[in-house]
């Protein structure tokens, strides 16, 4: 096959593309051109409006609760009814792009996020379309993880981009997938407090938002064809020999915390700081912008903190989440509001190291015919986090908030322990899996 041959395209000062053939000794004359344009961002994008159209609904529940008269249950089932749709969603379809392509994959995700925020408008006539609506968000969610952010990491990669260092992918994937679960919530309750039409106007912005991207993702190339990654040779790369073994001792669990650190920080701590009275709603708006604000701004910081040598990125982020609950304690004991918002602060960025460590990890170990279903893996574990509000307000019940806590600290302990003796194991040989044929010209990313 002659079809992974590149001819590498360069703009001169002048605008004319140079052009360098790659050697293939069966057809010399098969070319590719390659331009320069950033075909990851409208890819990264779609993370980001899928994220948005998943997360507006938590700044709503108040409004749903105040204006419809939906109880904390019937809230409580909606939240539920997202993960029914987006564990499965993320198991097959990391799989299925690894199979068919990362495109349609990702259309498809961003198309249900806009048919989700249409059933959702529908709240006026009863619950069964926020239900509905809810459970096709959840699975656009999983498959926009699973597949589009495999598809930023190889669009940040030769050919489709020759001047990115090594690692871009997953940190352009998870900023942008952090910042459209910050503008979702955001948004989203502006819009609820201030916009007339409070249960139509935050999905009908969405959705025109939506429409252009569609437009330019469907324009987008494709890195996956018949089983294979366009570009690089067409017979599958041996996967890293201690690829299981390393995501069951240093990722696994460091996973959970990505989302148990979030979601403590956005839900757990207005709900278990004393004494806030009629100000805590305002309270937990702040909550949630500084945790999900800090998980976006911590993330450049977190690929400087990535190492090829062990998992000192997965570690610091763990070690983040223990410090941040423990200032959470210690905000509980004291009954002092300020105190939790810092604790939201740190757990916000433990949330962003951790994402952007454990897709690092998982894109060094991940062969590229196993890359979507290895991040799949990656954030189901990870949404297991987002028990921990439930969690804790079921077990408040029958303990106290601040044994409850300690137990927490107990487990994150615990991972840290297992992460740290396990971080120089199993490690890969390089920074990222790269192109073959730009790796044989010497056109790898460049790394730091």
């Amino acid at each position: 096959m002659a079809d992974w041959s590149l001819k590498r395209s360069r703009s001169s000062a002048g605008g004319a593309r140079e052009t360098q053939p790659v050697n293939d000794e069966k057809d010399k004359n098969v070319s590719v051109t390659t331009d320069q344009r950033k075909h990851w961002l409208p890819a990264a994008l779609s993370l980001m409006m899928v994220g948005w159209g998943a997360n507006q609904f938590v700044s709503l529940l108040v409004f749903y609760r105040q204006e419809h008269g939906f109880s904390e249950v019937m809230v409580t089932s909606m939240l539920g009814i997202y993960v029914v749709g987006l564990v499965p969603a993320l198991l097959w379809g990391g799989r299925y792009s690894d199979r068919t392509g990362r495109k349609p994959v990702t259309l498809f995700a961003v198309a249900l996020s806009m048919s989700a925020n249409v059933a959702m408008m529908g709240s006026v006539i009863g619950t069964f379309p926020l239900f509905a609506g809810r459970f096709m968000a959840g699975i656009a969610t999983g498959l926009a993880m699973a597949a589009a952010t495999s598809w930023v990491k190889e669009l940040s990669q030769a050919p489709w981009d020759m001047d990115s260092m090594a690692g871009s992918g997953a940190r352009r994937a998870s900023l942008l997938t952090s910042a459209g679960f910050w503008l979702g919530p955001v948004v989203g309750g502006l819009l609820a407090s201030f916009a007339p039409g409070p249960a139509i106007m935050p999905y009908a912005l969405h959705i025109a938002l939506c429409i252009p991207l569609l437009c330019i993702v469907a324009r987008l190339p494709e890195t996956r064809s018949g089983g294979t990654t366009r570009g690089t040779l067409a017979s599958h790369p041996a996967p890293h020999p201690g690829a299981r073994k390393r995501f069951g001792l240093v990722v696994a669990p460091a996973a959970p915390w990505v989302f148990a650190a979030g979601t403590t920080g956005f839900a757990v701590v207005p709900a278990v700081i004393p004494g806030l009275g009629e100000g805590r709603l305002a309270y937990a708006t702040a909550a949630v912008a500084i945790t999900l604000g800090f998980s976006v701004l911590i993330q450049p910081l977190a690929r400087r903190l990535d190492t090829v040598r062990n998992a000192r990125s997965m570690l610091t982020g763990t070690l983040a989440a223990f410090l941040g609950l423990a200032v959470l304690l210690v905000a509980i004991l004291a009954a002092s509001p300020a105190l939790g918002l810092v604790a939201s602060a740190i757990l916000g960025s433990s949330n962003g190291l951790l994402m952007v460590g454990g897709l690092l990890e998982i894109q060094r170990l991940a062969a590229a015919h196993e890359l979507g279903k290895l991040t799949g893996f990656f954030y189901t574990l990870a949404y297991v986090g987002f028990l921990a509000p439930t969690v804790v307000a079921f077990a408040a019940q029958w303990v106290n908030t601040a044994w409850i806590m300690s137990g927490l600290l107990l487990l994150c302990l615990v991972s840290i322990a297992f992460i740290g003796a396990n971080s120089r194991k199993h490690l890969p040989q390089a920074l990222e899996r790269v192109d073959a044929v730009a790796a044989e010209a010497g056109q790898v990313p460049k790394a730091r």
